[in-house]
């Protein structure tokens, strides 16, 4: 194990080249910054000397006065970061987070540079970065050894794919490491206490709350908790969705059992032969309905965001007829195609269903107003109640979804209007992208 743990962290940790590259495009862009009468701050790993190579990432905040108003420091704070990236010529994009900011590649480097405010009193979601980085940082001077655990346990989420907050991912940002590995110790007592977490696992890291049973009740439906040591009123871990804190904790407690360096450095997936794909539809015994939209290019944050606000709304349109969904998944190459797709467990029924009404002991005027509404329908008494046979519109799930697109009833919004084309069985197969042909064999599990 330890031989294991020490290669790769010989593997993660960047070279003091790298970490001076690194440094010397820091220091430009915050002198470049400093002309413009603000408070630049370098953030994020890098200042806190708990980056993984190659994540390369520069996070440079801009601390603006408390007083300034919100729409003055997102103009003054676009309008800096365009100057900066113009002048290194840098080609930029604006990406959102709780206000808009800059964010652009230079030399390999993502950098971006986000406008806060100098509070102690966050008034947005970013004010808070500055101060988890003196946090981290506080907490490392004391314990210099738990920065390389800290890059083990990147590398491990990485390699089981969790780490990320972001839309796309929904899973473990790098401060939620990091204050994992500050509240447990080292890599190894992190996955040995996953690998006993249960849902909605509750962690406070400096005690802010003095009883514990609370946080559920104040942070509701969250899938994990843990306090931000910097403000007891948010959860750190609130971006985790249950499907990525169920993969944490199966791969902590199988890496336990059996550790390989195919955790933090996974095989990359072979090409799949679409011949085997579509012996795998057909063995399937189910349907293969695919919605497509073809778009322009989208904030990957909006859109995967987007995309599964509209899988809900059609799955829940979809149930409402009456047909099931065996498993439904989206995905997108993030430029102009997205799709979302649905595996249909029951695509056909019968013309007639059973409609139901009221309990017979229900107040005799509601009684009254079914049996008026539906006397064609010869009502009659079943386990106590009054039921119909009607007639179903849809028989066939095929039928239904030209209805639900042409609605686009609760719909992202970025999706109501765009192009869209349904996709059916191995006309799946005609989509030319690597990419998608993994995700169809990840999808299509072999029987």
């Amino acid at each position: 194990m330890k031989k294991l743990l020490k290669e790769i962290l010989k593997e993660v940790t960047p070279t003091e080249k790298e970490h001076k590259k690194e440094k010397e495009i820091a220091d430009n862009i915050v002198k470049r910054l400093k002309k413009f009468e603000v408070k630049p701050i370098l953030v994020g790993s890098l200042a806190k000397g708990t980056d993984v190579r190659d994540d390369k990432d520069i996070d440079i905040f801009i601390m603006f006065p408390k007083d300034l108003s919100r729409e003055d420091l997102e103009k003054k704070g676009l309008d800096i970061g365009k100057k900066i990236f113009k002048e290194m010529n840098i080609r930029y994009e604006i990406d959102y987070a709780e206000h808009p900011y800059i964010r652009g590649v230079y030399d390999g480097y993502r950098i971006e540079i986000v406008p806060c405010y100098e509070t102690k009193e966050p008034r947005s979601s970013v004010d808070r970065t500055p101060y988890h980085t003196q946090y981290v940082r506080r907490k490392l001077m004391r314990n210099p050894r738990l920065k390389d655990e800290i890059r083990l346990l990147k590398q491990f989420m990485k390699g089981i794919n969790v780490y990320g907050a972001e839309a796309k991912v929904q899973g473990f940002s790098g401060y939620l490491a990091e204050l994992l590995c500050i509240n447990y110790g080292s890599f190894m007592n992190v996955l040995k206490a996953v690998s006993e977490w249960n849902f909605g696992e509750c962690i406070d890291p400096e005690d802010l709350w003095r009883d514990k049973s609370t946080l559920k009740y104040f942070f509701t439906n969250a899938n994990l908790i843990i306090v931000d040591p910097v403000d007891r009123n948010r959860n750190a871990a609130a971006a985790v969705s249950r499907q990525k804190l169920a993969e944490f904790i199966v791969a902590s407690a199988e890496f336990l059992k059996s550790p390989q360096r195919e955790f933090f450095f996974p095989q990359e997936e072979k090409l799949p032969d679409k011949k085997e794909l579509l012996n795998r539809m057909k063995a399937r015994g189910t349907k293969l309905i695919a919605v497509k939209f073809e778009h322009e290019r989208i904030n990957p944050n909006i859109l995967y965001s987007q995309l599964r606000k509209t899988k809900k709304a059609i799955k829940k349109s979809i149930e409402e007829f009456g047909f099931q969904i065996l498993k439904s998944d989206l995905w997108t190459d993030e430029i102009s195609n997205s799709l979302i797709l649905f595996d249909f467990e029951v695509f056909s029924l019968p013309r007639v269903k059973h409609h139901l009404g009221p309990p017979i002991d229900k107040a005799v005027k509601e009684q009254e107003n079914f049996l008026e509404k539906y006397k064609k329908y010869k009502p009659y008494i079943k386990e106590g109640r009054w039921v119909v046979d009607t007639k179903r519109e849809f028989t066939l799930v095929e039928e239904l979804i030209p209805r639900i697109l042409e609605e686009r009833r609760g719909f992202g919004k970025n999706l109501r209007k765009v192009g869209v084309e349904v996709l059916k069985g191995e006309e799946l197969l005609k989509i030319e992208d690597d990419n998608f042909l993994k995700f169809m064999n990840r999808f299509l599990t072999p029987l």
